[in-house]
């Protein structure tokens, strides 16, 4: 916990050479007693304490944990209530720390409604990994624990037992720790056969965590812990493992193996599904994961391409599905085809009807705006469209925005890029258009007037249209006339 302040002290001890027969692990221990436990002590006190507890699991600003910055007001509490102003800088709060667990775990159960079945903070916030526990921990507090139910209720030391008085309460062990090593290959053992009753009703061993395990036994967090510390695992545990599930350690996030599982599991029922089926008789879940696999497929490790293989999923299936006429596609097809429209017709104010190579665009952008009109504020795809064309999305008509459009180009001239796009107004059109807006200009929304504003800027600026691009003299004449009532409307 405090290893700067240890590593300080050993350096430290190492320029007094008074006990020349002291190893630096013997320093170690010393400062291990002087320094280290102290300190744990005087941490613990602090963190007791109710009013930190309450201070930490508070929501709100003044709350110790969430929000930005939490780590670091926790760190200067702390170390003002230990009187150590220097922990906060210590404490890095962009790298997870044991203080930081801490505080966040203490905050799960504080949440936890009255009444309600304990789940994991079931071990509490003081709770030791059993690989971290110290085997004579928990025979000294197992023989503490039966001591203590044999004492009498008087408390006299003279009716305790002779055992109760002679007995250490922690045994020291003696050895080279081959007996911790026997009961962790015993608790191996025994979380491999849940494993393997497991693996023998469902197949896999990509078990979920769950806070009410129904054998009493957590399967989903011991295998969490074996696929954390695979490393550490002997051949021969790794090798019972991979017999029961050859990928129970996925270089792969186990969701994802999960939901692969619940696939397999469906088309052992239903059949295989190939490129050529439509998804949309699938289920919902299972044609949203499908389609995500087939967007990223070049970029799944060749693990999950070999398990999709078993789906009835291969490169060939895949590029089958990519080329069959009226599939749904995905979010990134669909901004590819709005682009090419934005760039060869410059807008994006398309009538529902409009299809770009045989995509529906019209009807997907109208659902996006209805889509960003019910959240009331711009959605994450309604931030890559307002990038193509910032009126992708007005709070007026599109039929209006498309027209603006044809004026502007009627009256510039289309630029040598663009082409007028199918059903747009003639000159003769957009000129009535601009003389109805122009005298219905103060029932018009202020963006609207803005943009009317725009095209008379346009109009009353010398040399703002090429004679290339070839301006209609209609359109031009309507905004010129138009443009002493505009100003007679706006005095």
């Amino acid at each position: 916990m405090w290893g700067l302040r240890l590593e300080q002290v050993v350096a430290a001890t190492r320029r007094y050479p008074c006990v020349p027969e002291w190893s630096e692990q013997q320093w170690r221990l010393v400062a291990r007693d002087a320094v280290v436990f102290p300190e744990l002590v005087a941490v613990a006190s602090a963190l007791v304490d109710p009013g930190l507890q309450l201070l930490a699991a508070q929501d709100g600003p003044g709350g110790l944990v969430r929000g930005r910055g939490g780590s670091d007001r926790f760190f200067t509490t702390l170390g003002g209530r230990l009187g150590r102003a220097w922990l906060h800088e210590v404490e890095d709060a962009s790298r997870p720390s044991a203080l930081t667990a801490w505080a966040k775990a203490l905050a799960r159960p504080t949440r936890r409604p009255t009444g309600s079945p304990p789940g994991t903070e079931r071990r509490g916030v003081w709770w030791v990994r059993t690989v971290y526990q110290p085997l004579e921990v928990g025979a000294g507090l197992h023989q503490s624990s039966d001591s203590a139910g044999t004492r009498p209720a008087g408390g006299g030391e003279a009716d305790v037992p002779e055992r109760w008085r002679q007995e250490r309460a922690v045994p020291r062990r003696a050895g080279n720790g081959a007996g911790l090593a026997r009961r962790h290959e015993q608790l191996f053992a025994e979380g491999l056969e849940h494993a393997r009753a497991y693996a023998a009703r469902h197949g896999h061993l990509a078990v979920a965590h769950t806070d009410h395990p129904h054998t009493g036994f957590d399967l989903g967090r011991w295998m969490a812990n074996r696929r954390a510390d695979a490393d550490a695992l002997t051949q021969e545990q790794t090798r019972q493992l991979a017999e029961l599930d050859p990928w129970w350690n996925p270089p792969w996030p186990i969701s994802w193996q999960r939901a692969w599982h619940r696939a397999h599991t469906y088309t052992r029922t239903h059949g295989p599904i190939h490129g050529g089926d439509s998804l949309s008789r699938l289920p919902r879940w299972l044609t949203r994961w499908l389609q995500q696999q087939i967007t990223h497929y070049p970029h799944l490790h060749p693990g999950q391409q070999e398990l999709l293989a078993q789906l009835g999923w291969n490169a060939r299936e895949v590029e089958r599905y990519e080329a069959r006429p009226g599939r749904r596609r995905p979010v990134a097809d669909a901004l590819d085809h709005a682009r090419a429209y934005a760039a060869r017709h410059g807008h994006l104010a398309v009538s529902q009807p409009t299809t770009h190579n045989g995509f529906l665009l019209g009807k997907w952008l109208n659902l996006q705006r209805h889509r960003q009109h019910a959240t009331h504020r711009p959605t994450p795809l309604g931030r890559h469209l307002t990038a193509i064309d910032t009126w992708w999305n007005p709070p007026w008509p599109i039929t209006w925005q498309r027209t603006w459009w044809a004026a502007r180009h009627h009256h510039t001239g289309l630029p040598h890029h663009l082409a007028w796009w199918p059903g747009a107004p003639d000159a003769q059109q957009t000129a009535a258009w601009l003389h109805e807006q122009t005298t219905r200009r103060r029932h018009l929304h202020p963006g609207q007037q803005h943009l009317l504003d725009e095209l008379h800027k346009i109009a009353a600026a010398p040399g703002t249209s090429s004679p290339a691009r070839r301006p209609d003299p209609v359109c031009s004449a309507a905004l010129t006339a138009g443009a002493p009532l505009r100003s007679r409307r706006t005095v």
